[in-house]
């Protein structure tokens, strides 16, 4: 019941922040075509939705099928017996989470740097915080869908 609710918040999420990247990257087309200016503060907030949607693109696309979605290389795991090729699969879930832990790691110092700091974005003025908080946390949902991920290979689920 969680899982999918998580999962439904996830695309709900996904979609939002694509949709508002296409609608910001065309208002910023038109106002650098029509008024000869284009609008910086798009770049600043479609910049930084982007780093949020490759996160959550990624932890959408572990939880898909098996072995997940992401392209991957087959060609050893396919040779191998059916138990064994479940352990490489798990152990290829693992393997993948750990940059996942070192980012939430560096991404959450990079956020409470921001709040000491007191940092603000030089388009709109708000506190980079705002940017980069939501990073740990997307970082540690991959860690998590890598993880259950592992568990799913392991018991032998699809």
């Amino acid at each position: 019941m969680l899982s999918r609710w998580l999962g439904r918040l996830e695309e709900a999420l996904l979609a939002l922040l694509l949709g508002g990247m296409a609608t910001l990257a065309f208002l910023n087309v038109l106002t650098r075509y029509f008024l000869r200016y284009p609008l910086a503060f798009t770049e600043e907030l479609t910049v930084n939705a982007f780093v949020w949607t490759t996160l959550l693109g990624i932890a959408i696309g572990l939880r898909e099928g098996a072995e997940g979605a992401h392209i991957r290389f087959v060609a050893l795991t396919e040779i191998l017996p059916a138990p064994w090729r479940r352990r490489f699969v798990a152990f290829g879930f693992l393997v993948f989470a750990l940059p996942f832990v070192a980012l939430a790691y560096l991404a959450w110092g990079q956020a409470m740097d921001d709040l000491d700091l007191g940092s603000v974005s030089p388009a709109l003025g708000i506190p980079n915080a705002v940017y980069t908080l939501p990073t740990p946390f997307l970082a540690l949902l991959v860690v998590l869908r890598s993880l259950e991920g592992t568990f799913r290979t392991l018991r032998g689920g699809g």
